[in-house]
């Protein structure tokens, strides 16, 4: 991890639908406050973008997320975070770059989860709560493993299945470094 001042580390935690990407931000976000101490923020991109109905143009909502990741992350900074989680659906190196520019100094870790497509589908039908939804999710799930494994968009890749969210996040924190980072006072 280059350690340049200006560097912001972000982890962006990509995946299909349903494969555990908040659950894992929320475990990291906890052991980095109670096992390091390490100020952090979370910002869930999926969770910022929500609003109905999207644009035509973009109907996933992307640059909706992008505008409030900007000006969410320059609030959490202002009040001493010093890296941020980003539990996301990334399906291109251009939004990559749109995290970038909403992120300045943002030296991105990016790691993909994977599951078969079994289990991931067996979460999907444990957390969707209408048929058309759980359809929806199914699908889409099946579609972004396909993709994201083709895109190779990832610096690293952890297998979800049969861990718990902390141990995956435990897992990642090792990947990523940021307790090294924070450990030589970078921050």
């Amino acid at each position: 991890m280059n350690t340049q001042e200006s560097l912001v580390p972000v982890l962006n935690i990509i995946g299909p639908v349903g494969i555990g990407k908040s659950s894992t931000a929320d475990a990291i976000s906890e052991i980095l406050e109670y096992d390091y101490s390490l100020p952090h923020a979370v910002v869930d991109l999926d969770h910022v973008r929500r609003a109905f109905p999207p644009p035509s143009e973009d109907t996933f909502n992307m640059e909706l997320g992008f505008k409030n990741l900007a000006a969410v992350w320059n609030n959490y900074r202002s009040v001493g975070a010093k890296c941020l989680i980003i539990p996301s659906v990334m399906e291109s190196k251009e939004h990559l770059d749109k995290m970038r520019n909403s992120v300045p100094g943002a030296d991105i870790f990016v790691v993909r989860l994977v599951a078969s497509l079994e289990v991931n589908h067996a979460r999907i039908r444990g957390r969707e709560k209408t048929i058309d939804s759980l359809n929806w999710h199914l699908q889409r799930s099946t579609q972004l493993a396909k993709e994201l494994a083709q895109k190779k968009l990832e610096q690293a890749i952890v297998d979800t299945e049969n861990k718990s969210p902390s141990d995956i996040g435990r897992e990642i924190i090792g990947k990523w470094g940021i307790v090294e980072w924070h450990g030589r006072g970078d921050t």
